[in-house]
């Protein structure tokens, strides 16, 4: 019989009995219990969080509290995420580039709700290079008017590519429905706004929002002790204020409402509820749960576009699919039906998908055993390196601290029937965000769904 030894304890591994079917002996374990958690402060006052799992390829972000919902001026955090890597005094940006595609190295800049990032990808004996690369590019002194200019273009070409996809038009607009201000500005710089946005407004941005308090530098795949030496060391001789002494941003108020946006080809209509923030992880896990309950995704190449074991399964109809999604921020979050097809099932599709929310109490254990199982699949499938790093930086910004993906399994382990009832419940008790895209003389409004 085939073993393996884990942390002195014997495990024994599932036992053939025929060619579709196994026998399994004894409990598995949850996770491969090898990567190492850290978390510390440089000696600035910067977070510093680590994952290491000793694998040959690192990860390394610097995560900095400046997303879209911090804007006061819209659009100067997609434009500050563009213009973020520039030339240094006395050297040029084609040297910046170089040295890092030399090395096989990648570098990349990102912006989220709440965050802007920048990061590498690189083998883990290049961190000595990567670490002070990336803080000298975030605390670069220079910003020539030449370099803003350039990248106008640039940020006007990707808001227009990124809002041509339906979907990316329509989750943007929902969030505006739903929060607003705050989590509800724009993730993306329109003509209009560009035309409005000075090189003193970027700069004052990232004066305010730039700060120890707002910074975490977070690796995967790197030893802490190295990096929060090479951290302390590339940071010295920069000035990284405390904090800006500016009011904190506040919290992002809920108001719910529609939109209906005219548009050609297939409709494509979400319908959100107020949700729960990332922070409380007990409420997180039930969200992932109750999205996996529901589900409506294709989990099998040659399977329902709408998934088959969900509750959305039998709410989709011929050419018209519904999923649920669930975003979560540090305050504030969203969770919904996403429906896509055709203009005229819209209204069917969507009132079978509330129902099947509302019929969520009566779930048996079989389902809810199947959807924690998912959960736990969807929750780390869906993270990428780049997009762990982000994960693990916006947890270190708001707690200072961050859960692992075996950290959150257990916690999903933990959800009960009625937890995920009661977080159904409430969902329905708030008002509905509605956006609709799509033959407007076709899709209904909100209060007919």
């Amino acid at each position: 019989m085939l073993s393996v030894r884990i942390l002195n304890q014997t495990r024994r591994l599932a036992v053939p009995t025929s060619a579709v079917g196994y026998n399994r002996k004894g409990d598995q374990p949850h996770a491969a219990p090898i990567a190492v958690k850290s978390i510390g402060k440089a000696s600035n006052g910067v977070s510093v969080a680590t994952l290491d799992g000793r694998g040959p390829v690192s990860s390394l972000a610097l995560v900095i509290g400046a997303g879209s919902r911090h804007e006061e001026a819209p659009g100067v955090a997609h434009l500050l995420k563009a213009s973020l890597v520039r030339a240094r005094p006395g050297d040029n940006i084609v040297r910046t580039y170089r040295e890092f595609e030399f090395r096989g190295n990648t570098l990349y800049t990102s912006v989220s709700r709440e965050n802007i990032i920048i990061g590498s990808n690189f083998l883990r004996d290049d961190l000595v290079d990567v670490v002070p690369g990336l803080i000298n590019q975030v605390f670069n002194p220079s910003f020539q008017p030449y370099e803003f200019l350039d990248a106008l273009p640039g940020v006007s070409d990707e808001t227009a590519a990124s809002l041509a996809d339906p979907t990316t038009r329509v989750l943007d607009t929902l969030h505006h429905v739903a929060f607003r201000r705050g989590l509800g500005n724009s993730l993306f710089a329109t003509d209009r706004s560009l035309n409005s946005l000075k090189r003193s407004d970027l700069q004052a941005f990232a004066s305010a929002h730039f700060t120890a308090e707002k910074i975490a530098i977070v690796g995967s795949g790197v030893a802490h002790d190295e990096l929060e030496a090479l951290v302390n060391s590339s940071f010295e001789g920069v000035s990284v204020p405390a904090s800006s002494g500016a009011a904190a941003s506040p919290a992002s108020a809920y108001f719910g409402g529609e939109t209906r946006i005219s548009g050609a080809g297939p409709a494509h209509v979400a319908i959100a509820f107020k949700s729960g923030a990332f922070t409380n992880i007990h409420a997180h896990a039930t969200s992932l749960v109750l999205r996996a309950v529901l589900d409506g995704t294709q989990r099998l190449k040659w399977g329902s576009t709408s998934g088959a074991t969900g509750l959305l399964a039998k709410a989709a109809a011929p050419g018209t699919d519904i999923t649920a999604f669930n975003a979560s921020y540090t305050d504030a979050g969203l969770f919904g039906l996403f429906i896509k097809g055709n203009a005229s099932n819209v209204k069917s599709v969507a009132q079978r998908g509330i129902a099947a929310m509302e019929s969520v109490s009566s779930i048996s254990d079989t389902d809810l055993s199947r959807a924690k199982k998912a959960a736990v699949v969807d929750a780390e499938v869906s993270l990428n390196r780049d997009d762990l790093i982000a994960d693990i930086g916006r947890q270190v910004l708001t707690s200072s601290g961050f859960v692992t993906a075996a950290e959150l399994a257990q916690e999903i382990s933990k959800v009960t029937k009625e937890d995920v009832a009661q977080a159904a419940k409430a969902l329905l008790a708030s008002k509905a965000s509605v956006v609709s895209y799509g033959d407007l003389t076709k899709l209904p409004y909100a209060d007919e769904l």
